[in-house]
């Protein structure tokens, strides 16, 4: 069994290996190869190699790997799962393919080996806005076909991980470092407290988002906050970091702003009809995001100084003076 860069120790890979082997994912344990892969702050991530077998697998942080003290529930592993299983069932395309989820451990397909993170393209000003176009229909879909689903809601009504994982370190923390804006920020909350109206990802960002270099081919992962609320979080988190990146390479403002543009388009015209989109609770959320991934407990590794008190600026504005529509706050840039 190899083990590369690896995040576990060698009992933990031992127990992982006999945990395949018995889930019959594998034959045996011998040959088996690990390699880390990049899983944010609040997962392991493995992927696994072994005869028959090419994936990934996760499993939950109950301690998040952050400056700051941040704990949640491991137990949001099996909602990830549960929730790429629903999307797969209705966009299979578009989400990894689960293979098992038991004791723990989610294991799902691995995307092609050519695939990358859309966030690596937008941070070298690599804008194709065909990708943010078709994150916008898919988002649409997703909404549309939970939009008062009695079923989606009993399944994904628990908000516990939402809780631990964004709205704790994000909405309540920025409360309380920017009590001139808790008003705005309380009643983001309130209002995202109490709609359950469709299934929501809880962390639509390009980092989530796999793309195939030479199609069209995309996948959305990491689904543990997964749950039934408010139809403007995941848009709002998109559009929040279209603009940070606008904020981290302003030559390329322009061409985030045509993103956004094609991502919002697509998303309205997909939800019309079968979900109500509240602008102001929009432009709200997406401030609470922009000021969070500054001033939060998870601040976006890619902003200096100087770019930190611009996104904070933007952040505040957008609580504050809140712009006609979500993308006129391009023109804050400027």
């Amino acid at each position: 069994m190899t083990k590369t860069n690896q995040p576990l120790d060698s009992v933990e890979f031992d127990t992982l290996a006999t945990h395949l082997v018995r889930r019959g994912l594998a034959e045996e344990s011998s040959g088996m190869e690990f390699a880390a892969l990049a899983g944010g702050v609040s997962n392991d991530v493995l992927a696994v190699t072994a005869p028959g077998l090419d994936a990934v697998v996760k499993r939950a942080l109950g301690q998040l790997r952050v400056a700051e003290d941040w704990f949640a529930n491991p137990a949001r592993i099996e909602t990830e799962g549960q929730a790429l299983r629903l999307a797969g069932r209705l966009t299979p395309h578009a989400v990894p393919a689960v293979l098992d989820l038991s004791d723990g451990y989610l294991v799902i397909e691995r995307a092609p080996r050519t695939w990358h993170n859309w966030k690596d393209d937008l941070l070298i000003g690599q804008v194709h806005v065909p990708v943010a176009q078709g994150l916008g229909r898919l988002l649409g879909a997703w909404q549309r076909a939970t939009a008062g689903a009695a079923d989606v809601e009993e399944q994904f009504g628990d908000r516990t991980a939402f809780d631990q994982l964004r709205v704790d370190p994000f909405h309540r923390t920025i409360a309380a470092r920017h009590p001139d804006l808790a008003e705005q920020i309380d009643r983001t909350v309130e209002v995202m407290g109490a709609a359950t109206t469709c299934l929501v990802h809880g962390d639509y960002s390009p980092k989530n988002v796999l793309v195939d270099p030479v199609g069209e081919g995309l996948w959305v992962i990491d689904w543990e906050v997964a749950h039934v609320g408010d139809p403007t979080f995941d848009p709002a988190w998109i559009i929040g970091h279209l603009l940070l990146k606008s904020i981290y390479r302003p030559a390329s403002a322009g061409a985030y702003a045509e993103a956004a543009r094609a991502f919002l388009t697509a998303f309205c015209a997909e939800v019309e009809g079968a979900v109500v989109i509240d602008a102001d609770q929009l432009v709200r959320q997406t401030g609470c995001l922009v000021l969070a991934r500054v001033d939060g407990k998870s601040p976006v590794e890619y902003l200096d100084a100087t770019g930190r008190a611009r996104a904070r600026e933007v952040g505040r504005r957008l609580l504050s003076d809140p712009p006609t529509t979500l993308l006129d706050t391009w023109e804050y840039l400027t």
